[in-house]
């Protein structure tokens, strides 16, 4: 073999074992191309996960906040100090809660009276969508299922939107009742309202009414719609009254004429109090008692030689109670049947602002009704 035959062998040798390296090149390129898209594929698989339950949590965190809103407990504000007392007694026919709260001028500086604390809209003023057609009907569907077999006389008012109030088919409820109980003035409410009024006052307040004075109520003196948060606030939540949804009750009036108002009734008179024979005298004033001691005693003993049994007959019977007063008694029965039936009732015992009036609301509450 020549050297020239050789050196071609060799020559195609190396160009074989170059292609050959060639092709191994050429395979781990695309199996580094293959390994590199499926990692991104799997990276924006993996991310497109994520972005999807980042959204789905943060929808559900949105709801849940939006529901409790700043101020978790849906209930009443209880004012911590009693309101001033009015000048004169209010209108009975006005909400008693639709005052607005005077602000104290020496009260540390809040959200709610600092100038620079931009206040927040009234509910008036507030943009709500108006109610849809399929909201309306609901609502007339519900007054008729709700109202069909009760006895009341009441006007159907058209779809109602101010601001954040109003509701999509209230009704002025004028007289309720077989004895067709009068409103006055006539409320504007819900369809459950009133199913609930027909209840408590038919059911509930005509025969206890009729076994504490012979009488059947006539007349509900009242108060119901206003366009407002609670206690007339700027930052508490808006009332129910705002939704039609509430009623305020001052008082009653009987058939026979006697009106009952809960300002001067709830509370009944209280015993007068008795001095306690075995509790010391105090210092003040103590040598004219007992001047007036030693002259009730020799005047005493006169009355006991001449006749021992005026003892008997003159002694007070210090077992005797005070009679409960009726009209008193009335109002907790009608406060305590109230709280079987509506989802919100407060009254003077629950705070200042309630001093005068039965507050009725038909609030949905997860847990419990409030009754205070």
């Amino acid at each position: 073999m020549s050297a020239r035959h050789e050196v071609l062998i060799r020559a195609r040798a190396l160009q074989a074992r170059a292609k050959v390296l060639q092709a191994r090149a050429e395979a781990l390129r695309t199996l580094a191309v293959a390994r590199a898209v499926h990692f991104f594929i799997r990276a924006s698989i993996n991310l497109s996960r994520a972005v999807f339950i980042g959204l789905v949590l943060l929808a559900v965190l949105h709801a849940y906040l939006t529901e409790r809103g700043p101020t978790a407990p849906s209930i009443e504000i209880v004012r911590t100090h009693p309101l001033a007392p009015d000048a004169h007694e209010p209108d009975a026919g006005a909400p008693s809660g639709a005052k607005e709260a005077a602000v104290d001028p020496a009260a540390p500086s809040s959200p709610a009276t600092d100038p620079k604390v931009a206040a927040p809209v009234p509910p008036a003023l507030q943009k709500v969508p108006e109610w849809t057609e399929t909201e309306i009907a609901d609502a007339k569907s519900e007054c008729e299922r709700l109202l069909d077999k009760v006895t009341i006389v009441t006007e159907p008012l058209p779809p109602a939107r101010e601001g954040a109030c109003g509701a999509p088919a209230p009704r002025e409820l004028q007289s309720l009742g077989a004895s067709k109980v009068k409103f006055q003035p006539p409320a504007t409410l819900r369809c459950p309202m009133i199913a609930a009024l027909n209840t408590w006052i038919s059911d509930k307040l005509q025969p206890a009414a009729k076994k504490s004075f012979g009488s059947p109520i006539a007349r509900v003196l009242a108060g119901s719609y206003s366009c407002r948060n609670r206690y007339g606030l700027a930052r508490a939540p808006i009332s129910e009254h705002a939704y039609m949804n509430a009623i305020d009750i001052s008082g009653f009036v009987l058939e026979n004429g006697k009106v009952i108002r809960i300002s001067k009734s709830w509370a009944a008179p209280k015993e007068e109090p008795v001095a306690d024979a075995k509790k010391p005298a105090s210092t003040h004033g103590a040598h004219a008692k007992t001047v007036t001691v030693v002259a009730v005693r020799i005047a005493a003993s006169k009355v006991a030689a001449t006749d021992e049994t005026d003892k008997s007959k003159t002694k007070p019977d210090e077992t005797k109670k005070p009679e409960k007063d009726p009209t008193s008694e009335f109002l907790h029965v009608a406060h305590n049947e109230a709280c079987e039936i509506f989802g919100t009732v407060l009254g003077p015992d629950a705070n200042a602002a309630h001093r005068d009036h039965f507050h009725l609301d038909m609030k949905e509450r997860k847990y419990r009704s409030i009754c205070h």
